[in-house]
């Protein structure tokens, strides 16, 4: 079954870059709202991507991170998704559930398991510790719940994580807001991996902090 996952995969992968290649990236990148500079050797991508800045040369089609890091087959295919669906249409500045995206509706209870629960399992009695695995990837606080901040997976694509702490009364809930324009830049079935990769992030630097607390990364 996962060789089976891989080789698709796989396939994502190589279609989604041979777009790229064969079209103007240049212009797709000023959609993206990324640094795109062409030199003898071929052309270099700069993504900001969370916390780190990814690095795409093409056409040898390499992938380097800022941070020295393993830049994943998943990864790789939601940053040639993000570059290749770039409309170039400007965040709206509003913020919306997952279920008020068109067509996602029907998904809610997916991205509830995959992306809420996590959050709200480690960090429902713990806003602090939430708060500051946020500010550690480079979040912009927020006002709203008892702890909130965004996140900027790309350039374009922010994604507002809010805790509520559970108390005697009422348990902890968490939830997870889009820009609008986010189906613009990444198709639907990107938002919940996109999102889930967000939440692994927060719970692996919060675990980096706490070492030896009840954090799972």
């Amino acid at each position: 079954m996962e060789l089976k996952k891989q080789k698709t995969y796989k396939a994502v992968y190589e279609f989604a870059l041979n777009t790229l290649i064969s079209s103007d990236y240049m212009r797709k990148c000023s959609d993206a709202g990324l640094k795109c500079s062409q030199e003898e050797r071929g052309a270099y991508i700069l993504v900001p991507y969370f916390d780190e800045i990814i690095t795409l040369g093409l056409p040898k089609c390499t992938f380097e991170s800022s941070k020295k890091a393993n830049v994943t087959l998943v990864t790789k295919i939601l940053l040639l998704h993000y570059v290749n669906n770039a409309s170039g249409i400007p965040l709206t500045g509003e913020k919306v559930g997952y279920g008020d995206i068109p067509q996602c509706m029907h998904y809610e209870p997916v991205f509830e398991k995959r992306v809420l629960n996590p959050v709200r399992n480690a960090f429902g009695h713990d806003k602090y510790a939430f708060l500051q695995a946020g500010m550690e990837l480079n979040g912009k606080e927020e006002g709203y719940g008892d702890a909130s901040f965004t996140l900027f997976a790309f350039p374009r694509v922010p994604i507002t994580f809010i805790l509520w702490e559970g108390d005697e009364e009422f348990p902890p809930s968490a939830k997870a807001l889009f820009d609008p324009s986010i189906t613009g830049y990444l198709p639907l079935e990107d938002i919940v991996v996109i999102a889930k990769l967000a939440v692994s992030r927060i719970l692996k630097t919060a675990h980096r902090q706490h070492a030896g607390g009840d954090y799972e990364a």
